[in-house]
């Protein structure tokens, strides 16, 4: 699945390599903000929309203070005599096509009666397009389904010739995608998300940003609420920035307003700078007593984490491509790593599933229908038996 789009993007930056060295490359125009206004510049007035994820930010330490201020009673019954309340969070990875195993995790999970109301939900690439109809609940499972088990290449993405892809910014065109996107993602849905969010509960998607080389949490529900006319135009843009791979897609641009000057962001795929986050260093859960109960937190992992052995032919396209995909295991699991301490030392529960080592990818398409249909039978058949979620990662001390 990756190790096809890796091959693409191999072919295209030695055709780039080519090119450029004749002096063929197009230059493209835009606006970027400048260094000096990085940190302050706010999207619609507000510091509640975004953060960057490698800083502390007091404005949503804040905010989920309120988040917990503002619930309803009995939302979250406590599960253990010794909390007032359990506080249940889903953390959904990239991983491309492979998101179809999540789907089916989320499917089957609501199957068996035992899905919890989660109080946080976070989504990066692939999980960014699954997180919003896991937030809103169960009734938006085939919808999930439908988005990984009926869609093919086409749907997605247009290739492009080398030629076009040179003169421009990506090696597709994801209008296709968009396109999907403007469709399934509607004013209801932004309505919904609102509503959700004034009750207390969050959903944060992860983008990364090229010209600050950091990653950024956008807090979607805080975008929903603005009553900003630009409302769903923004959360549509995050949801597309963060599954916009680059090279295979184009970049995403967040419009901002410094002084009267339009400016604009460039935003990728969140997976540059994390596979799967939770709140890294953005909260700290641990300095505010106001936050009382138990809490859980559930990874998916759409991906596989453990080794996989295979012999590498002694060729460049060979190396570049098994590095490329070793790196962004490696990502992922360290990933599940920092994750699984922080909530270790936050007293959180932690738990976590990911595609089985032993499974064997066998599409031949980028998004090859059967072979997601495959994935999203096996998230299935794992949420509805008793063999889903794991506790400790492999090669960690018991």
């Amino acid at each position: 699945m990756l190790n096809r789009l890796y091959g693409i993007v191999i072919l295209f930056i030695f055709s780039a390599v080519v090119v450029s060295s004749l002096g063929c490359a197009n230059k493209l125009t835009r606006n970027p903000v400048p260094e000096s206004h990085v940190d302050s510049v706010e999207i619609f007035g507000s510091p509640l929309i975004r953060a960057w994820g490698d800083e502390y930010s007091p404005a949503f330490q804040a905010d989920i203070i309120n988040s917990v201020q503002v619930e309803n009673k009995g939302d979250y019954p406590p599960k253990k005599p010794d909390c007032e309340v359990s506080y249940t969070a889903l953390a959904i990875s990239g991983g491309g096509a492979s998101g179809a195993f999540g789907a089916g995790i989320l499917n089957g999970w609501s199957e068996t009666g035992n899905r919890p109301k989660f109080k946080l939900v976070t989504g990066i690439s692939t999980g960014a397009l699954t997180a919003p109809f896991a937030f809103l609940g169960s009734e938006y499972d085939q919808a999930i389904k439908a988005g990984y088990t009926s869609v093919t290449t086409k749907d997605v993405a247009k290739q492009r010739s080398i030629l076009s892809a040179l003169t421009n910014e990506s090696l597709a065109d994801n209008a296709p995608l968009l396109g999907l996107i403007d469709v399934n993602i509607d004013e209801k849905i932004l309505k919904a998300v609102a509503q959700e969010h004034a009750k207390g509960r969050r959903l944060y998607i992860g983008t990364f940003n090229m010209d600050a080389q950091r990653f950024v949490i956008w807090n979607m529900g805080a975008i929903a609420s603005s009553g900003n006319p630009g409302a769903l135009e923004l959360f549509r843009k995050i949801m597309i920035a963060s599954a916009s791979m680059p090279v295979i897609f184009p970049p995403v641009y967040v419009d901002v307003e410094i002084e009267g000057i339009q400016f604009d962001e460039m935003h990728v795929d969140g997976g540059v700078a994390a596979q799967v986050f939770f709140y890294g260093l953005m909260l700290n859960l641990t300095e505010e007593k106001n936050i009382k109960g138990c809490s859980e937190l559930f990874v998916i992992r759409n991906g596989q984490v453990g080794p996989s052995y295979k012999q590498i032919e002694r060729n460049l396209f060979s190396m570049i491509e098994r590095s490329l995909l070793s790196m962004t295991k490696a990502s992922g699991r360290n990933d599940l790593i920092r994750i699984y301490f922080l909530t270790t030392r936050d007293g959180i529960d932690f738990n976590y599933t990911a595609v089985p080592d032993d499974f064997v990818y066998f599409g031949d398409e980028a998004v090859d229908q059967e072979e997601m249909t495959a994935l999203f039978e096996l998230g299935y058949n794992m949420a509805i038996s008793d063999n889903l979620w794991q506790k400790k990662l492999p090669g960690l001390r018991k």
